[in-house]
């Protein structure tokens, strides 16, 4: 239907992707070598009737990539890279020509991917069916990118989450704790917790993201490279609100017991966080990054210590992942959006400039280099798009929530 300027452009320019060169070495990490950056002409191939031919402007990099290096990635929700042929996560581009068969996108279109196919290739050919139009008015109320974090996958996983967590909690009697808690989920967990009236306690790579979590609200930050974490801990369970209630034999006041963990890392971390779980408490498994590199079992086996503690008092010890839960993504999503539009859920990102970042972006991400969601920012936004996002800044962050909790619907994110 047509060829834009910019696809016009596109042809006299080169085409660059990155593939996987080789897999990690077992119980290795994924490693620069693993990765192969190389210029094609342009266009990649003219759209079949049913694809879309776009202009990558942001890829996501995520921790669930990791499992996509091996041979086999041990779940049924996404396949293993082939060898030779481009990595592919989330990603948000510019439509700039159409199939045939597809209805609804126009050259000149944002379109999101959310999950993990969007090629990583400076202009990718995408099925229609796979990518969701972005309205035009989005811009105006919140960052694109957050479409990748916040506002999709990640918002998701956090917000679905803690839906599952049984008896309208967690809320004001609950203690959570979470690990990770400065990443992509994890900050997002902290900051929806404490909407509930919960007390939060989050464990973290750094310093600098101590001071991070204490800017969300959390009420208290740990560093896991403390020289004493399990004493940081319980004098952060000790003053908690919750622990006043809990008094022991002296009547002095005793660290508060941990009633919900969100547990995105697993390893020593949760090892510790465990033994100070209240009896019938839950942990959901998020995430255990901190085993993403080894061969076995996912999730791994508890070690005997840990196993004893959830069995003996009863611990809700449950596996989730967010792709069971796509009948809740519609409300969830809309309710997000506006959230971050209003600036009571703070979206952090991390960026990294050009599609040649991404493997090093991505292995940054798998080592905790990032704080909030790691994106690759690819090229600009289309110019009615930046324009948009440009006047952002001049609307209320109050009559922005207003106006996404009324226009940004489900269907208008196409989720409907």
């Amino acid at each position: 239907r047509g060829m834009t300027r910019a696809l016009r452009a596109s042809r006299r320019a080169l085409h660059s992707e990155v593939v996987l060169r080789r897999r990690p070495a077992a119980n290795q990490p994924v490693c620069l070598s693993c990765f192969e950056p190389r210029p094609q002409p342009l266009p990649p191939r003219t759209p079949a009737p049913h694809e879309v031919l776009c202009r990558t402007v942001y890829l996501s990099v995520d921790p669930f990539l990791r499992c996509r290096f091996n041979a086999s990635t041990g779940v049924d929700y996404t396949q293993p890279y082939a060898l030779g042929e481009p990595i592919a996560s989330a990603g948000i581009g510019e439509v700039l020509q159409v199939g045939d068969a597809v209805r609804g996108l126009a050259p000149g279109d944002l379109v999101v991917e959310p999950f993990d196919s969007f090629p990583w290739q400076s202009v990718a050919v995408l099925e229609a069916a796979k990518v969701q139009r972005v309205p035009p008015l989005l811009a105006l109320l919140l960052p694109p990118s957050a479409l990748l974090g916040a506002c999709g996958q990640t918002g998701l996983t956090a917000w679905c989450g803690l839906e599952t967590v049984g008896g309208g909690r967690p809320n004001g009697s609950d203690v959570v704790a979470v690990s990770g808690a400065a990443g992509a989920v994890g900050s997002l967990v902290g900051q929806l917790c404490k909407r509930r009236g919960a007390a939060v306690v989050g464990v973290c790579g750094s310093e600098a993201k101590v001071d991070f979590l204490q800017e969300l609200g959390f009420d208290r930050a740990l560093n896991r490279h403390s020289a004493d974490l399990r004493a940081d801990l319980r004098a952060a369970l000790l003053s908690v609100p919750q622990a006043d209630r809990a008094l022991g034999t002296s009547r002095s006041p005793q660290p508060a017991d941990i009633t919900l963990y969100w547990d995105n890392v697993g390893g020593a971390v949760s090892d510790l966080v465990i033994q100070c779980m209240a009896p019938r408490s839950e942990l959901l498994l998020c995430g255990q990054i901190s085993t993403y590199d080894a061969e076995g079992d996912y999730p791994p086996p508890l070690p005997a210590e840990s196993a004893a503690v959830v069995e003996r008092r009863r611990i809700r010890r449950e596996r989730y992942t967010v792709v069971k839960y796509k009948h809740r993504f519609a409300p969830a999503l809309a309710e997000l959006c506006a959230l971050v539009a209003a600036e009571e859920l703070r979206a952090e990102e991390t960026v990294y400039d050009g599609l040649d970042a991404a493997p090093a972006a991505f292995i940054d991400m798998m080592g905790g280099g990032n704080t909030g969601k790691a994106v690759v920012r690819c090229s600009e936004l289309p110019p009615p798009v930046a324009r948009a996002a440009a006047l952002r800044a001049w609307l209320p962050p109050a009559l922005r929530g207003r106006l996404a909790r009324s226009f940004v619907t489900p269907e208008a994110l196409g989720v409907g």
